[in-house]
């Protein structure tokens, strides 16, 4: 984190149309030790901040109220109460029918629709690399190598994400389960569970509450948690000895999940790379599996 220094400028940038995380991420690397802590709070708290004062919000980052005040004006609001005004009128972000409330039926030329989403989904890749601490994505990598069986749980968009991973990693290594399987028996899939094993989960809002005690049965077996998330999540990172955070904003009525998946590739091929042969030995026969069994066109 960066040295306190005192901030006496009112606000660094003007106001935008921006939503409140995408200042938070855009402004980082500039915060204060005092900020850096605000931010955490405030994106953590993000789709309730209405329901908090500043004086919560401060007392929970442990500042004062006036460093909160210079914060959220430093943010480009007025003062806090605009910005909790703001986020008030914004409605619930993770979910499409908010989202879709916003838009007007025939109010977007295509060609700009798709020019957003292109660029958000850039912004969205370049903003989770920046931020993502390379000694994070190695321990990752060296958990996966080092586990006994890999666990993947997910559901809702998670249980897309999830899927990604388990079809990357199962080329590469025994031992890779998805969870719930294709029974949906929860408790079967996680008996065996164990310490040496690896439970890797897709935590994305909008959030279910069956991830919660995955992970804690996970931590009271002592196997090893890595967690994929958005940058608002704080229950299940508590509980992970990994977190891999990435910004899952959309331009349209869904999240995004394009960095995620970037995220997941660029994991299991350095997993490949980490592997070396035992990867190699398995990828061959696979590939002579597909040839016996003429199922790919050639």
């Amino acid at each position: 984190m960066k040295q306190e220094f005192q901030n006496t400028g009112e606000s660094t940038r003007k106001p935008t149309d921006s939503s409140m995380q995408e200042r938070i991420l855009e402004m980082q690397h500039d915060f204060t030790e005092s900020e850096q802590r605000l931010a955490e709070v405030a994106l953590a708290h993000m789709s309730t901040l209405a329901a908090y004062s500043a004086t919560e919000l401060a007392q929970m980052a442990g500042v004062s109220k006036a460093t909160a005040g210079r914060f959220f004006r430093r943010l480009g609001y007025e003062s806090f109460n605009d910005a909790r005004s703001r986020q008030r009128d914004a409605g619930d972000k993770g979910s499409p029918l908010f989202a879709l409330a916003g838009i007007e039926p025939g109010g977007v030329v295509a060609e700009d629709s798709l020019r957003a989403h292109l660029s958000d989904d850039l912004q969205n890749l370049a903003n989770t690399f920046e931020r993502l601490d390379p000694a994070d994505l190695k321990k990752a990598i060296l958990t996966l190598q080092r586990g006994r069986r890999i666990f993947i749980a997910g559901f809702r968009n998670g249980r897309v994400l999830a899927q990604y991973a388990w079809a990357l990693l199962t080329q590469l290594r025994d031992g890779v389960q998805l969870v719930p399987g294709a029974g949906l028996n929860l408790a079967e899939d996680l008996a065996d569970l164990n310490e040496g094993d690896v439970l890797l989960v897709m935590d994305f809002r909008r959030r279910v509450a069956l991830l919660r005690p995955m992970v804690e049965h996970a931590n009271q077996v002592s196997a090893q948690v890595i967690v994929l998330t958005d940058p608002s999540a704080t229950e299940l990172p508590a509980r992970a000895d990994v977190i891999l955070r990435c910004v899952n904003k959309g331009a349209g009525i869904f999240d995004s999940y394009i960095a995620a998946m970037s995220v997941i590739n660029h994991l299991c091929t350095s997993l490949g790379l980490a592997l070396g042969p035992a990867a190699r030995q398995r990828l061959a026969q696979i590939e002579a599996l597909h040839d016996h069994y003429g199922d790919l066109h050639r």
